[in-house]
């Protein structure tokens, strides 16, 4: 039976990792605990929502090994509570486990350790590293634009495609909701990562994965046919990937666009946030008049009032007036680096290219609204 002492900052970072992947209102009660599991020096913790699973290791004594669950929203809240140095485990009868620290005792009520999911073996998937900032960086970079309606299930989750040109590899993001599409490319460390066909990963799947990703330099990653596994020195994530096809992006990409329009990227974002405070659900889309080094913004909500702007840039095209969802914009701009973004168009009624001189790999495709 389970008995182990483990230091409390190292329990908490494993919980901290691990809660959020427990399921708050599954219909299988197992999904919102914790599988914890002592052996060899090692405390292991354990979260699943079937689709993803997360395990986070850490070092502990193990003075019998053994393994139950427990709930995860109570166990982790107890853990944060605790002020002493370490925190001692004990497994009782009937599926229960104390947790003495100090003066303080409590027991929890777990269930048959042998109903949790399990993982599927590492063996089964071929990983390699990539730098977590890269990664990170690209997943910010499309993250918000992922389809939150159950109707179109194919756009719910990120897709994740391997491109090679002239003997390059570079790994690629993407994500839709049909009114935009993002697409952001890693390319420096991807040099022998193996990806047979794209996949879609879940939307919650993608945020653990750059949870996990924040915790270190590089992170491995590897794709089977049904799961992307990462792994860490101590901690393993499974991700199962959305089933269906993945629309053509390239189909959508404009290649003959002919106007262009440079824009200081923090001057155009508090721009658009000032205008768009007047907004609400029913009138979110902008008029865009662009002339000869100006780009003039309104925005006309008949229960409020009117807001409008105007902000030099560099644009020496026709005048042309179209109109866009503010947030659209403010949401991409909020996660490029570059000083000087470019917005590169045709028409009014065609989508607008946007791009940033310091952010490589990156273009995001906005279509137009009614204003």
């Amino acid at each position: 039976m389970l008995q182990v002492n483990v230091k409390t900052e190292d329990l908490l970072r494993a919980v901290n990792l691990t809660v959020s992947v427990s399921e708050k209102k599954s219909t299988l009660p197992i999904l919102s605990h914790f599988l914890i599991e002592a052996k060899d020096d090692s405390l292991i913790v354990t979260a699943s929502d079937l689709e993803t699973t997360i395990q986070e290791t850490c070092p502990a004594t193990v003075y019998s090994p053994g393994r139950l669950t427990v709930s995860a929203k109570a166990f982790h809240s107890m853990v944060r509570s605790i002020n002493t140095e370490s925190i001692n485990l004990t497994e009782g009868d009937r599926l229960t486990l104390e947790l003495l620290a100090g003066q303080f005792k409590t027991v929890f009520f777990g269930l048959a350790a042998e109903s949790f999911p399990k993982l599927l073996d590492e063996s089964d998937f071929v990983c390699r590293t990539l730098n977590s900032k890269d990664l990170i960086n690209a997943i910010d970079k499309v993250i918000y634009s992922v389809s939150a309606r159950d109707e179109r299930y194919n756009l719910s989750g990120v897709y994740m495609t391997l491109e090679e040109n002239e003997d390059k590899k570079s790994l690629r993001l993407v994500s839709s909701d049909s009114k935009r599409l993002n697409i952001s490319t890693i390319v420096e460390s991807v040099v022998d990562f193996e990806l047979e066909r794209g996949v879609i990963i879940s939307k919650k799947g993608i945020q653990e994965l750059r949870r996990l990703a924040e915790t270190v330099d590089s992170i491995e990653v590897g794709v089977s046919f049904t799961c992307v596994m990462a792994k860490t020195p101590t901690s393993l994530l499974e991700l199962h990937l959305l089933e269906g096809g993945f629309p053509d992006y390239r189909m959508v990409v404009p290649l003959n666009h002919d106007k262009n329009a440079n824009i200081n990227r923090l001057a155009f974002l508090e721009c658009l946030k000032r205008v768009s405070l007047i907004s609400d659900e029913a009138s979110r889309v902008g008029k865009f008049e662009f002339t000869k080094d100006n780009l003039h913004i309104t925005l006309a909500n008949s229960n409020v009032g009117q807001a409008e702007e105007s902000l030099a840039i560099e644009y020496d095209g026709e005048p042309l007036t179209t109109g866009f969802n503010l947030s659209f914009y403010i949401e991409t701009l909020s996660n490029l680096v570059s000083d000087i973004i470019s917005i590169t168009f045709q028409d009014p009624k065609q989508s607008f290219l946007v791009t940033g001189r310091d952010d490589p790999g990156y273009f995001g495709i906005v279509m137009t609204s009614t204003y």
